[in-house]
């Protein structure tokens, strides 16, 4: 699926802001797929996460960037499956996705 996405312009004037939410579409579409394919929560997140990264990777996001944002989007996912096991799969997905903006606020949002 993330072969199919085009990247972003070469001169690369889209904030990481942009491009992160951009990706975080990607990542909902694959996880959804996966999901509905039978993977449970944490393969489909997983995959979800890889695409993610590699089209911020391909759109030119500094590798720094894509891992803090990669791992705080993982840290965000397991603190939530950890403290709610039987949760909805999607509110373990917008926990990750909360982890990420708080990461963004804080190391863009005084930039």
């Amino acid at each position: 699926m993330a072969e199919s996405i085009k990247p972003f312009d070469e001169d690369f004037s889209t904030s990481i802001e942009d491009l992160a939410e951009f990706s975080g579409e990607i990542a909902l579409e694959i996880y959804r797929q996966e999901l509905d394919k039978g993977s449970n929560a944490s393969e489909a997140f997983s995959a979800a996460i890889e695409s993610a990264t590699n089209v911020m990777m391909d759109s030119g996001c500094p590798k720094e960037i894509c891992d803090l944002l990669a791992n705080e989007a993982i840290n965000g996912f397991r603190s939530f499956v950890n403290n709610n096991p039987d949760a909805d799969p999607m509110d373990a997905f917008d926990a990750a996705g909360e982890y990420i903006n708080r990461a963004l606020d804080s190391e863009f949002a005084s930039k």
